[in-house]
């Protein structure tokens, strides 16, 4: 089914934009519940589907994340602040795109993550959480919204790798079952 889903781009993109918006809205609602919990600021789950939705999409999955992520940083973080927003929904589309590019053409990662090693898989997260945390506290340190872009970024980055640490791992889990259901059917 999601086969099909992806074969249409205008799909993909409505499904990578509606999807990283309920997403993030969900972590936002999570977050607000978890606020006063020590270390509840160093997980962010967004960030794990940001990276997953341009490994699989691709160019069109970066386009759809700096799409739900302007209409949220326009209505949410920054009302009427279309400079910022914009700003924002541009590090966040290419932060994932980059790293997904780094990692195929300087450490052999697969385009279309056939064969992907932990290693690949580990680096590629990495890449990702140093280009997402930097890029975004950039545009916050700029925007005068965060005055420290170093504390920022380290507690982003450290977000950045456990929100996707997590859903990588719920990802798998998830595949394991499906497989297993296949296998059961057959």
């Amino acid at each position: 089914m999601i086969q099909k889903i992806l074969q249409s781009k205008l799909n993909t993109f409505i499904l990578v934009v509606v999807g990283y918006f309920l997403i993030h809205a969900f972590n936002q609602v999570l977050a607000d519940l978890l606020i006063s919990l020590p270390g509840a600021d160093l997980v962010h789950i967004p960030s794990g589907f940001k990276l997953f939705f341009v490994l699989i999409a691709g160019w069109l999955g970066s386009i759809g994340i700096a799409t739900a992520t302007l209409i949220i940083a326009v209505v949410y973080k920054f009302p009427g602040d279309y400079s910022s927003g914009f700003q924002l929904a541009t590090m966040s589309g290419l932060a994932p795109f980059l790293a997904k590019k780094l990692a195929v053409e300087k450490f052999a990662m697969n385009d279309d993550l056939s064969h992907i090693t932990i290693k690949q898989m580990v680096v590629v997260v990495l890449i990702f959480a140093f280009l997402n945390s930097s890029l975004n506290q950039a545009v916050l340190f700029w925007n005068e919204v965060n005055p420290n872009f170093i504390e920022g970024s380290l507690t982003s980055f450290v977000a950045d790798i456990t929100g996707t640490l997590i859903v990588f791992v719920l990802l798998k889990l998830i595949a394991k079952k499906l497989l297993k259901v296949d296998e059961s059917q057959v």
